[in-house]
Parts: C-alpha cells; sequence; structure tokens
C-alpha cells in the first residue's frame, strides 16, 4: 500500500467538508483483508455472547430467541489488540488527523466490527451518530468504514444525505420505538435524497459523526462484514445542552 501522505488531498478534505462524507481510495490490499476477516470472524466466533456487553444486536432486544439480524461488537480491539498494531488502523489515524486537523496521539478511537448476515441482515435505520452521544458534550469526530466484502446496494452499502452534517442533530427515537433496542432512527430524513455508496472489499468511506446515514438489509447470499474505526478529538462541554429525550433512561 502506499504512503497515507498520498490518500488523502485537498479535494477530499473539500468534499468532507461540503458533504459529511468521502469516498476514499482501498485502505487494505489482499494481504492485509485477509488478515483482517481472520481475525474478524475470530471475534465473532468466540465472542458472540450477550451477556459481555462488547456484543449485541442493534435491531432488536437482546432477549429476542430470533437470530441476530444486526450483530456487531463494540471495542473488539479489547478481544483483538493486534488490531491496534496494524498497517490498516495506523492508515485510518492518519487520515482521520488529516481530516480533523488534530494531532494522531490526541485522538480518542475505538472500533465496530458490523455483520450483516446474508438473506435476512436487517437495515440499519436513517440515523445520526451524535444522536447517541451526550449532548452536554461536543466532540469533533468521524467513523472510517471499511467492508471487508463487497458492499452493494444489495447487501447493505451505506448511504448519506450529503451536507445534513451542517444542520442540527436531528429528533431520533429507539426501532420500533422499543427503548429496549440499542439502534436508533430519525425520521426527519427524506430518504430519496439519500446518495448510496458501494465499495469494494478493502475500499473505505469515511463520515462525520453528525452525518446521517443509513444501510439497507442484506439481501444477498453473502454476508457483509464491515469494520469501523471511530476517532474523536477532546470533548468541550456545552453551556446550553439540547434535550435528547431518547437517551433518557425509562
Amino acid at each position: 500500500m502506499g504512503s497515507v501522505e498520498t490518500v488523502i488531498d485537498e479535494e477530499c478534505h473539500a468534499v468532507f467538508r461540503r458533504d459529511g462524507f468521502a469516498s476514499l481510495p482501498r485502505l487494505a490490499d489482499d494481504t492485509e483483508l485477509e488478515w483482517l476477516r481472520g481475525v474478524y470472524d475470530r471475534l465473532f466466533s468466540e465472542h458472540a455472547d450477550f451477556t459481555t456487553g462488547d456484543y449485541f444486536d442493534i435491531a432488536a432486544r437482546q432477549d429476542s430467541d430470533a437470530p441476530a439480524r444486526l450483530p456487531q461488537i463494540v471495542r473488539p480491539e479489547k478481544f483483538a489488540p493486534e488490531l491496534v498494531e496494524s498497517e490498516h488502523f495506523k492508515r485510518c489515524r492518519a487520515i482521520a488527523a488529516q481530516l480533523l486537523d488534530i494531532p494522531e496521539d490526541e485522538l480518542d478511537f475505538y472500533g465496530h466490527a458490523i455483520l450483516k448476515p446474508p438473506n435476512y441482515g436487517a437495515e440499519t435505520p436513517w440515523h445520526q451518530d451524535e444522536g447517541y452521544m451526550d449532548p452536554r458534550w461536543r466532540r469533533p469526530g468521524l467513523s472510517i468504514w471499511t467492508p471487508l466484502d463487497e458492499a452493494t446496494v444489495d447487501s447493505g452499502c451505506l448511504h448519506y444525505l450529503p451536507g445534513g452534517h451542517l444542520g442540527p442533530v436531528l429528533p431520533h427515537r429507539h426501532i420500533d420505538d422499543d427503548d429496549r433496542i440499542r439502534g436508533l432512527v430519525t425520521d426527519a430524513v427524506d430518504p430519496a435524497a439519500g446518495v448510496p455508496c458501494p465499495l469494494a472489499p478493502g475500499e473505505a468511506v469515511v463520515h462525520d459523526v453528525r452525518t446521517p446515514h443509513y444501510a439497507g438489509p442484506n439481501r444477498t447470499d453473502q454476508t457483509r462484514r464491515a469494520y469501523v474505526l471511530v476517532f474523536m478529538g477532546a470533548a468541550e462541554e456545552v453551556a446550553d445542552p439540547e434535550p435528547r429525550p431518547w437517551l433518557d433512561k425509562p
């Protein structure tokens, strides 16, 4: 793979600032992809346990007996610290530092391993990542989303609302209006305005924490594995935080 410096140019910066998301060149070559897939599959084989708090189905109640439709492992680096030592991670961190204009050593981060099973993997409804965040604090941040399998419209690639990051945090609610489901959805988005972003394995897309986005269900016979890295700057206290009642505990 080429140096990080050649990956991000001013055009990418401009697109990211304007639209709130930007496609990136391929960030993992074939060798890295095979390694990432091996780590990813081992994680889901060994740590798919609802009782740990690190594994959950974002689209359903955790007490459901049905097969998980949108399972994910949060902070997979907790179980596989080698992920943080990988060239892929270092490459993503350098890109995040450039786009956020924050030194690499000042960035906080965590990972997500998100799985969409073939044929029945659920949609990820329209939402903003910032909708999950405590409104008492504001943090600059972004996500770099790398599919380990082909991500098409049919398999559940991401869709974005261009420029949506320039507006407010939209009203959200829990999926199915059930606060026992962790996933959030906003109805304040016109789905027809969404722009799909299909990706080949190892390519990537980056989006701001406030950019509204969506990923459709997996209607294909192929699993759609995605590895996401979230990078954030220091938190700043908000003097007059807006209400986000969907975050209130019952």
